[in-house]
């Protein structure tokens, strides 16, 4: 089974194989090129992260190499700088995690463990096979014993549970932790996560009410429906609206079914995966 250099299985129903072959040789001039110009800017400065201005905007929209992608990410959103204030704290809490007022959240990481990335090398599930004792059939089961990324990943996802208690474990931050294990350390990872939640995204965008989501809808509704007439028509069309979402008589489902999970998940599951890096390379 071919793999990209993330560990994602190349290809799917909707993208073959070959096809992803076609478009990675068509990108690789264009990775070559941004990596020789981020290589040229960080010399000018020392090999120092270059302050924010007009100029690092527009080399981080046009994409950040792979090889600087994590470290990247943990300087211009923050979390770097958080790690070093708190030195420590990540294990502090691991430690605290044991309690067993923790365990409801626990037992939510748990069901979403194998539900993250399973098709990525780092997150694939061990499987395990033996013979049924009566039928002699084989059986294939997940095995016990997980594999390191997701060791990591539950650990990240505690220790964010013990530090946010008025959020615990929300579905989708699964997603978040995954992708930034792809490209940093287990506690940078953390402290990534904790910098998306804490200081990034909208407030209550992962708290029981999720106000934040419903702000995130607002807004895509109302730039779709000023800059995309044509999409906003066929979704209100859907919806048995007119054309100023006014009257619909619920005949559809609301689009925000499908768009709140884009949001949740920063596109980490939805997009294809350069098209994902790209997007986090513009909010970091």
């Amino acid at each position: 089974m071919e793999r990209d250099i993330y560990g994602f299985r190349k290809g799917s129903r909707w993208v073959s194989v070959e096809e992803v072959r076609k478009f990675e040789e068509a990108y690789k001039p264009s990775v070559e090129r941004r990596a020789a110009k981020w290589d040229a800017l960080l010399r000018e400065g020392g090999g120092a992260w270059p302050a924010r201005g007009s100029k690092v905007k527009r080399y981080i929209r046009k994409g950040i190499p792979s090889a600087l992608r994590g470290e990247c990410w943990m300087h211009y959103s923050g979390a770097g700088e958080a790690m070093k204030r708190h030195r420590g704290r990540y294990h502090q809490l691991l430690a605290q995690a044991t309690e067993g007022r923790h365990a409801a959240n626990r037992e939510l990481i748990e069901r979403d463990l194998h539900r993250t990335f399973p098709e990525n090398i780092r997150f694939k599930s061990n499987l395990t096979t033996s013979a049924n004792p009566t039928t002699g059939a084989q059986i294939t089961s997940l095995s016990t014993t997980l594999v390191p990324g997701l060791q990591s990943l539950r650990r990240i996802l505690t220790a964010f549970a013990v530090r946010n208690p008025h959020i615990g474990y929300c579905q989708s931050l699964n997603y978040i932790a995954a992708l930034a294990l792809i490209f940093l350390s287990e506690e940078e990872a953390f402290w990534l996560l904790c910098t998306v939640v804490e200081k990034i995204m909208p407030d209550g965008m992962y708290s029981v009410t999720m106000d934040g989501v419903t702000v995130d809808q607002e807004v895509l509704m109302g730039l779709v429906y000023e800059r995309l007439p044509g999409v906003w028509r066929r979704i209100v069309g859907g919806l048995g609206g007119d054309e100023d979402g006014e009257d619909g008589d619920g005949g559809g489902l609301p689009v925000t079914l499908v768009t709140s999970h884009w949001f949740l998940t920063m596109f980490a599951d939805v997009l294809p995966i350069e098209t994902v890096l790209r997007v986090w390379d513009c909010i970091f």
